[in-house]
Parts: structure tokens; C-alpha cells; sequence
């Protein structure tokens, strides 16, 4: 502490915005030192949330899939979802290391159908951030989702001019893809459509932001065969790390507990690399068989996270670690499907007069 003591107020901020948010928050409530200096100036809040974007995410949460209450993350910031004593939705923005969140209005469409579906699009920096909410259609035939962004400024849901051409198939929005202006979502594996269909296979599709065009990405050849099998789970996540000039989309089937992963090498004409193929018993585990997969992820564009009945791992997808696979943690939701959503330690603000969670105000 005397070092730091010592050194300009500039240059030990400059070395603590490259720590965790957690770790930060630990030093400020042990160190007197670390009470004349604030932590929460906005310039040191940009920095610490910069640089983190620059590091792997080492946190997720994982949930069941039957009471997803978080929708989405990006950034150190997530997107929630609550139910007021009328059964009305409430959406807020949070940041889980800082304990703080930021309520914002619920839409009128979720306010009339407060059990449909909430499709949330969210990808934010270190300053700014983008919420786009994909309307259920109305009609079972429809082929588009209405959409809706959040103006921060307005606090306010607005309607954009143009839909979301989707094609036949029912969307999922849990694993959504944003890169260069584009939001990126796959559709289910079901056989409900006839053969005939263009949409009888599953599919990838993407929406400009900027011009709002629609356009579908076929998966591989591979990945669409067996893709009507009821054990046939697909997701599509980042690929590469977040300072990589060559991020991409990869693809990760599982099906009949095999493991396949593909890489999209070349975006115009939908080629794909095929990066892995493994059987989950083959991956060297001690669980007693049959191992059942109940939901997986890709985090920092090399890692593929699972979980089975109790347990989460990794394997990894590249370099030295490839197909290395390592136990995480144990979790207590048996045999129910979950879901992942993995989130950076930052100091990023949920939004302007955020305040601190609502069930740890009870507490104190």
C-alpha cells in the first residue's frame, strides 16, 4: 500500500481498471487508501469496462430453461425479467458485479400477452447499448417478427419501419449473434414443414440493422442431415476472441450425444469449417452412463461449456487446449434442460440514477 501511496492518483487508476469489478469493490471497502480516490467517476467506469471487454468472461449463470429470468448479456450488463403482483412483466438492466439495476418500461405487447414469448436482442461497449425486442407474430402463418429498440434517452419503446423476414420456421432468439451491424438467430430443428419447403431444413437467418434486410445462412450439409432426430439441439455463438480481426459465427450441434462444431469461413457463399466432432462419452468423464447434455454455450470463442445432470465442463475448441476437457463445478438442477449465459466482471453502469437491487435493499 505505501507503493501505491507513492505513485500519482492517474497511474494507480490506470493499473486498477485492468482488475475484475469484484476485485475492486473488495479494495475499496478494505483500504482506506482507496476511499480518497472515487471509483466511480465515469471516465474510470468507461476504462475498467474497456478493458474488460478485452479478457475472456470467466462468469455465467446458469438457469433452467422452464424460469428464464435472464434474457440476455453483454458486456458486464444483463437484461432480466420479473413478475409484478399483477402478472405484469418487468424488464431491467443489471450489472450483477456491482449489484445495481435500472428498471425500464415494459412494451405494450408484453403488457397484453404477458406470457408470450420475450425474444431480447442486446449487445452493448463499454459506454452505449442496443435492445431490440422480435415480436411474436400474431398469426401462426406469419413469416416476420415486428420489431422494437429501446431509446435510452426517451425511455421509451420505438417501432422500427421494417420486420424481420424469418422464413417458415420458429426463431431461437436465446443464442443470437450480433457482428458488423448484424444480428444473427437460428431457427429450430422440428419436422412440422413439408419436404417441399425451402424452409424444410433448419436455418440461420439475419437482420441489417442498418437497412433492415433480411437474409438466410444455410448451415452445413453436415449439420443438416439427422437435423428432424428429436435429440438434434443446435446454437450459434461468437467465434474467436473479442480482439481476433478474424471473429466469425460457429456452430454447435449435438445430436445422439455427438458434439459437432463448424466455423462459417466465408459469410457471402455460407461456407462452413467443420472445427470438431466428438461423442460426449468419448470426452473422458467419470459420470456413470448414459451422460445426458442439458444445455451448452460457447464462451470466449474457443470454449465449449456443457452440463449434465450435475455437473458443468469445458472443452476446448482450439490451440493447446483442443479437446481438452476440464470439471468446472458441480449444479443442483438435475434433470432439468438449462441455460447459460455467460458475462464480463465490469464496473458498466445499468443506466443513469441505477440503483442497488431491490432484494438486497431488503436485506439492509
Amino acid at each position: 500500500m505505501e507503493m501505491l501511496e507513492a505513485l500519482p492518483d492517474e497511474l494507480v487508476l490506470e493499473i486498477f481498471s485492468w482488475l475484475p469489478a469484484t476485485a475492486i469493490q473488495k479494495f475499496k471497502s478494505a483500504s482506506d487508501f482507496f476511499h480518497t480516490i472515487s471509483l466511480e467517476e465515469t471516465y474510470f467506469v468507461h476504462k475498467q469496462s474497456h478493458n474488460a471487454s478485452l479478457k475472456n468472461d470467466h462468469c455465467f449463470f446458469l438457469q433452467p430453461k422452464l424460469c428464464q429470468r435472464i434474457l440476455a448479456s453483454s458486456n458486464g450488463l444483463i437484461i432480466g425479467c420479473g413478475t409484478k403482483q399483477s402478472n405484469q412483466t418487468e424488464l431491467f438492466i443489471s450489472n450483477p458485479s456491482t449489484q445495481s439495476w435500472f428498471p425500464i418500461p415494459t412494451p405494450n405487447c408484453l403488457k397484453e400477452y404477458p406470457y408470450s414469448e420475450i425474444n431480447i436482442a442486446f449487445e452493448c461497449n463499454s459506454k452505449d447499448f442496443m435492445l431490440f425486442l422480435f415480436e411474436v407474430p400474431s398469426e401462426w402463418s406469419s413469416l416476420c417478427y415486428n420489431l422494437k429498440f429501446y431509446s435510452q434517452e426517451e425511455d421509451t419503446w420505438k417501432t422500427i419501419e421494417k420486420s424481420f423476414f424469418t422464413g417458415a420456421r420458429r426463431m431461437i432468439f436465446d443464442t443470437h449473434v450480433f457482428q458488423n451491424n448484424v444480428f444473427h438467430v437460428i431457427s429450430d430443428c422440428s419436422p412440422y414443414l413439408l419436404k417441399k419447403s425451402p424452409y424444410f431444413r433448419p436455418y440461420i437467418m439475419a437482420y441489417n440493422i442498418k437497412d433492415g434486410e433480411s437474409r438466410m445462412i444455410r448451415v452445413p450439409k453436415e449439420a443438416r442431415r439427422g437435423s428432424h432426430d428429436s435429440s438434434c439441439r443446435m446454437g450459434i455463438y461468437k467465434w474467436g476472441k473479442v480482439t481476433s480481426l478474424n471473429g466469425s459465427i460457429c456452430l454447435v450441434r449435438l445430436r445422439k450425444s455427438v458434439f459437432t462444431v463448424w466455423v462459417l469461413t466465408n459469410y457471402e457463399s455460407c461456407k462452413w469449417k467443420r472445427v470438431i466432432k466428438i461423442r460426449v462419452k468419448a470426452m473422458g468423464m467419470t459420470e456413470e452412463e448414459p451422460i445426458d447434455v442439458k444445455g451448452f454455450v460457447v464462451m470466449n470463442g474457443d470454449c465449449l461449456v456443457f452440463a449434465t445432470r450435475n455437473k458443468v465442463y469445458n472443452c476446448g475448441l482450439t490451440h493447446k487446449s483442443y479437446m481438452v476437457v476440464e470439471e468446472i463445478c458441480e449444479h443442483g438442477f438435475d434433470n432439468d434442460e438449462v441455460y447459460f449465459t455467460s458475462y464480463s466482471d465490469t464496473l458498466r453502469l445499468p443506466g443513469d440514477g441505477a440503483t442497488t437491487l431491490p432484494l438486497l435493499q431488503q436485506i439492509y
